[in-house]
């Protein structure tokens, strides 16, 4: 018989911030850590930013890795197995007085987008000045903000998909319509309203994601890492990274 266990603390923090609402950590994961069902107080969101492990919910494995993004609700029974040592988690803890009118769980869509915000919260957590706190709250209530927009129909679920697939290319929209068989005014005109950005912004976000990774967790130089990111040279991935995040790629490194 399985016996459910409230959420007991593991690996090593960092950094931390926390206030009256929420609390953010960075925590490093270097020794074997407790296999066991268990469970959060309070709802606990995981970037994973180095490592991974193996998560199991009562129906699925799900395989961890860096880039991906965990979500438990209140009282979601989990568990995580085979942690690669080391790992580094942004752990963020939400409170019930976190969320109020437009502001609530069921709103929450992980895309390639949102996630761009979970490092921007890891790089303010990172500088903790003395406007971080209210940063971070603004990006957190970003993400759970009421959105008309950002469910759309099936194909644009679709074209994500493509589009990740594609990630270190650039599809013309005439493409995208022959594999999607909808019309290319429609993929122009309704994907900004679905995800409140262009194709082409889309495809950036997409593209410095991967080069935030490589960054966080590799050693390779910035011009292998913006032509393995299909960046057009160096520069242009200096350009979008800071502008996406604020930091420069040497800059980001040095918060590692």
């Amino acid at each position: 018989m399985n016996t459910f266990l409230a959420h007991q603390f593991l690996g090593a923090t960092s950094r931390q911030l926390e206030t009256e609402t929420f609390k953010v950590s960075v925590v490093d994961y270097t020794h074997r850590v407790s296999e066991e069902w268990h469970w959060h107080e309070r709802v606990h969101i995981s970037s994973i930013l180095r490592g991974g492990n193996l998560e199991s919910r009562k129906r699925e494995d799900i395989q961890v890795a860096p880039g991906k993004v965990m979500v438990y609700d209140q009282g979601e029974v989990h568990r995580n197995r085979f942690t690669a040592h080391p790992s580094r988690n942004l752990n963020i803890e939400l409170g019930e007085d976190f969320f109020g009118p437009d502001i609530e769980f069921a709103h929450l869509r992980l895309d390639e987008s949102t996630q761009l915000e979970f490092h921007r919260i890891y790089f303010e957590l990172a500088l903790n000045d003395t406007q971080a706190a209210e940063s971070i709250c603004r990006q957190l209530q970003a993400l759970f903000w009421k959105d008309p927009y950002r469910r759309g129909g099936e194909w644009v679920a679709r074209l994500e998909t493509l589009l990740q697939d594609r990630w270190d290319e650039f599809p013309s929209l005439e493409e995208l319509s022959r594999e999607l068989g909808v019309h290319p005014i429609t993929i122009s005109k309704y994907f900004a309203k679905h995800k409140g950005m262009t194709l082409s912004e889309y495809l950036r976000k997409l593209k410095v994601k991967r080069a935030l990774q490589a960054l966080l967790n590799t050693t390779e130089s910035a011009a292998e890492i913006a032509f393995g990111c299909g960046f057009s040279d160096q520069s242009h991935m200096t350009r979008l990274v800071k502008a996406y995040t604020g930091y420069t790629p040497g800059a980001i490194r040095s918060l590692v």
